[in-house]
Order: structure tokens, then sequence, then C-alpha cells
């Protein structure tokens, strides 16, 4: 998993991980984290096994500190930091934790006390245990088809969901259903496409870019 090699009594790397370089990686991410810096780190290109042990020595580095602070009195002067997960079950299914507990369960159960979150993305709930279900207080229900897994979302909800199994259901791209204990009741919303915010920010900026040339006899600012 590491992709190290043995020849001639010597460690060589061939892969991400190394025996020299790299010593400050997983520091300047945390580091950026903490100046509330969004950090993309892009693992698509790596095995299964390897993803989540890169996820899981930032997560466990960050929420360390973060764990850190809270008995030194500084958390509060901390940003909210949120590890998003795609394909959750890997790392928060049922069979996963039967084997031993990790550092994503960790979060999920108590991360919220050490404003730690984590924002676990999966088309099965299902295979997610309930009690770490209904510790992630706030959900972004998309549509499902299959009624399994919308009764999992359903029984863990923060609101009563029971009569809104068909329009889970029936949501279509763009729709969705958010339920938290933050509101009084579930909140269905409407999320615009990615591309077309992008074109309408760009449409934007060149308006502001040929306002702001002609204010200035033509010179180009942008």
């Amino acid at each position: 998993m590491l992709d190290l090699e043995y020849a001639n009594t010597k460690l060589y790397c061939s892969g991400v991980f190394d025996l020299v370089a790299g010593q400050t990686t997983i520091k300047d991410i945390c580091n950026e984290l903490e100046q509330a810096k969004t950090v993309i780190v892009d693992t698509s290109s790596f095995a299964g096994s390897v993803e989540i042990l890169i996820g899981g020595l930032i997560a466990s580095e960050i929420f360390s500190r973060y764990k850190h602070y809270k008995l030194n009195g500084q958390l509060e002067s901390k940003p909210v930091v949120s590890v998003i997960l795609e394909e959750a079950p890997r790392v928060l299914g049922k069979e996963v934790l039967e084997r031993g507990s990790n550092i994503f369960g960790t979060i999920a159960r108590e991360g919220r006390k050490f404003k730690v979150g984590l924002t676990a993305i999966t088309q099965l709930p299902s295979l997610i245990p309930r009690e770490i279900l209904a510790n992630m207080n706030t959900k972004i229900i998309l549509g499902i088809e299959m009624a399994p897994e919308r009764q999992a979302i359903i029984d863990s909800a923060s609101q009563d969901l029971s009569t809104d199994n068909r329009n889970i259901a029936a949501l279509d791209k763009g729709e969705a259903i958010i339920t938290s204990n933050f509101t009084k009741f579930a909140t269905p919303i409407k999320i615009p496409l990615f591309e077309d915010v992008v074109k309408k920010t760009k449409e934007v900026h060149n308006a502001s870019n040929a306002n702001v040339r002609r204010e200035f006899g033509g010179v180009n600012l942008s």
C-alpha cells in the first residue's frame, strides 16, 4: 500500500509516500485549515486504501490539534473545520466499524464539541450504523430511488419525514430536502447548476470590466 521496494538492503519509494520528502505536508495542510482556507486533496489516482490512509492522516492531525486547543482554552478562536468525505460507507459502514473504530467514526460521534465536523456523502445510507446517522444532525437529502435507503434516512432525520417517503423518491436533479436540529421543520430547496452560476458570475465580471474601461477612457484594467 505504501508503494515501497526493498533492494540492496535499502528501501526505495515509488509512490506518494516518501522516507525523506513530505515531512511537513500534513502539518502544512492543517495550518491552512486553521486559517479557514479550503484544502482539496486530489486522491483520484490512488487506490481506495491509500485514499483512506491519506484522509485519515489529515483528519487525525486536525482532530488532535483541536482537542488540544479545547484543553488550553484556545478553541473559540479557531474556525470550524469540516471534512468532506465521498463514498462514506468505506470508512463509516457497519462492517468497517465492526472491525474497529477509525478517526472518521470518532469525528462523526464527538467532533462537534471540538469544532470538527464531517460531511459524509453516500447513496447507500442504510450501510451506515443508525447511531452514526443520528449523530449527523444536518442532512441534505437528494432523490433516492431505493426504499430501504429512503427509510434509513427517514428513521434518522431530525424532523418527522414519515409522510415524505414518496417525495424523496420523486426529487429531481437539483432538488433536495434539508432536515436539521437547527431548523423547526424540513426545508425543500432548489440547488442551482454549478455551470450556470459560473456563467452568470463571468457575465457580471465582464460587464463590470467593460464599465471600468469606459470610465477610464478605454484603458484595459482586467
